[in-house]
């Protein structure tokens, strides 16, 4: 018997629902007390002693907790819920002083050598959700087999029973008098590293001074937890830029806070109606947690991940980075090519960014960098994590040092405009047809189409197709929702929708 009366499963990065239905503070509790007992029973510690003081009047805990949260309604009120369990739980607890991106708070726990990482988000999930997710020491998303002790620990442990009539709230002032509990500043060290990691300020000279007055940068942060990031920096080095969807609204008004095509119109629509007809102008957005990136070019047309992947690989390689990458299953074929043209070991994986930070963190992989599908990129050496604000940067600097626009730097990557067109579509499925469309795929009835053409399969996530021509189809049902996710990619056009379409065909003849 468990004390919430929902069963707590983690999905590809969290525990996640809707406020005030399955996302409680009675879970938030339930949860937390959960991880404190994983804690106490795995001995899963910090790299070591704090480097430095949090702040003026710091207690400097050791081997903490650190604990973030975003914009959403009631995320930092779900913070405090999370820090007040783990500290009643004799854990120490260190808990952000404002809103703050994920990579800001795993930068914090590798930076500051804590324990654990506890991230009250729902990432880029429409505005009645939120979540909690957890981060390793390395500073990633912790592993799988980790969560699913945790997971365990929540669905077989009545902590009401342990402790009857125990209040799972505790007064924020109660909580700041806890000797093993402190608030502290995850910004400011964050901001300094990225500045140095970046090196944007190096470029920032006399050689750049005349495209720096040529730039123009639309920011749209869709009212999540990179309000005041991106900006501060380039307001720090007198960067020209304009904002849009800048001010905490938890409902996220008229969007839904994932840098996707389909969510940025304002941001396309900025950059066509306000004329601007610079080249070197850019619009950049980052999800709810600000760990995704989505780019606009000066002409309003959106920018994915696979370019942006593109770019920021080629241009590390250039630059003398070496070694490995990885990508999803779910990531274009552009990554393959550069990777083949300079000779690098390329790693395959499932969907999911805990994927591939678990090869960022083996050594002998020797990964420098990692991308999915959906907006999330990430370069080890910063951080084993995606990271928005990081990719939208390093843009900027490539577009100074290189001093060419988005699609000039695509263009120059594959000797002509990038050739691949790639398209997904979402298919809601009746209840049970799902678990009928595996089985046909594992059996083989399902059609796919111009099988003939099929040179080899893979199946690590879902069922992937790839054909003779370099086109490639991807079926993937979700493993929470009922839905079948259909990728496909190929140098024409037409072939790309083609896939698309006759696999919907299929499917709802199914």
């Amino acid at each position: 018997m468990i004390s919430v009366p929902i069963s707590i499963n983690f999905g590809t990065d969290g525990f996640r629902g809707i406020i005030g239905d399955s996302f409680t503070f009675e879970v938030v509790n339930h949860i937390s007390l959960s991880l404190g007992r994983y804690l106490k029973e795995n001995s899963i510690a910090g790299a070591g002693e704090q480097k430095t003081a949090h702040g003026k009047n710091s207690k400097n805990l050791l081997n903490a907790v650190a604990i973030g949260y975003d914009t959403r309604f009631l995320s930092k009120e779900f913070a405090i819920t999370a820090a007040a369990a783990l500290a009643s739980a004799g854990i120490n607890v260190i808990l952000s002083d404002n809103f703050c991106p994920s990579p800001v708070l795993s930068y914090f726990v590798k930076n500051k050598m804590c324990r654990l990482g506890v991230m009250i988000t729902a990432s880029h999930n429409p505005y009645m959700f939120n979540g909690i997710k957890f981060k390793s020491p390395f500073g990633s998303s912790m592993l799988e087999h980790e969560v699913k002790k945790i997971e365990k620990i929540a669905n077989g442990f009545n902590f009401n029973k342990e402790t009857p009539g125990k209040s799972y709230y505790i007064n924020p002032n109660m909580l700041n008098s806890c000797n093993n509990f402190e608030y502290a500043d995850f910004k400011k060290g964050y901001i300094e590293h990225l500045i140095g990691f970046t090196g944007i300020g190096e470029v920032i000279d006399n050689r750049s001074k005349d495209l720096l007055n040529k730039l123009e940068i639309i920011i749209d942060p869709m009212f999540g937890a990179g309000i005041g990031y991106l900006s501060g920096i380039l307001k720090r080095f007198s960067i020209k830029y304009r904002l849009i969807n800048d001010n905490v609204n938890p409902s996220f008004p008229g969007l839904n806070p994932e840098p996707i095509d389909n969510n940025l119109f304002e941001l396309k629509s900025f950059l066509k109606k306000e004329g601007i007809k610079n080249k070197f102008a850019v619009g950049f957005a980052t999800d709810g947690d600000a760990d995704r990136i989505g780019a606009v070019d000066f002409e309003g047309n959106f920018i994915d991940s696979h370019k942006i992947f593109s770019v920021i690989l080629n241009f590390l390689i250039e630059e003398g980075y070496s070694g490995s990458v990885v990508k999803t299953v779910s990531v274009s074929k552009s990554i393959d090519n550069i990777c083949k043209k300079y000779n690098l070991k390329l790693f395959e994986v499932q969907v999911g960014f805990k994927n591939i930070a678990a090869l960022m963190i083996e050594k002998d992989k020797g990964v420098f960098m990692g991308g999915e599908e959906s907006g999330g990129i990430g370069i080890t050496s910063h951080l084993p994590e995606r990271d928005g604000i990081l990719n939208a940067l390093m843009i900027l600097k490539i577009m100074l040092v290189r001093r060419k626009n988005l699609n000039e730097l695509l263009t120059d990557i594959f000797n002509g405009p990038y050739p691949y067109t790639y398209k997904r579509e979402d298919l809601h499925l009746e209840e049970g047809k799902k678990e009928l469309l595996i089985e046909s795929l594992k059996n083989g009835s399902f059609k796919i189409p111009f099988e003939k053409d099929i040179i080899s399969t893979n199946f690590i996530d879902g069922f992937k197709f790839e054909y003779i021509d370099g086109s490639w189809l991807l079926v993937r049902p979700s493993g929470t929702e009922p839905l079948l996710r259909i990728y496909a990619e190929s140098r024409d056009k037409k072939k790309t929708g083609m896939l698309i379409n006759k696999t919907k065909e299929e499917t709802y003849n199914f």
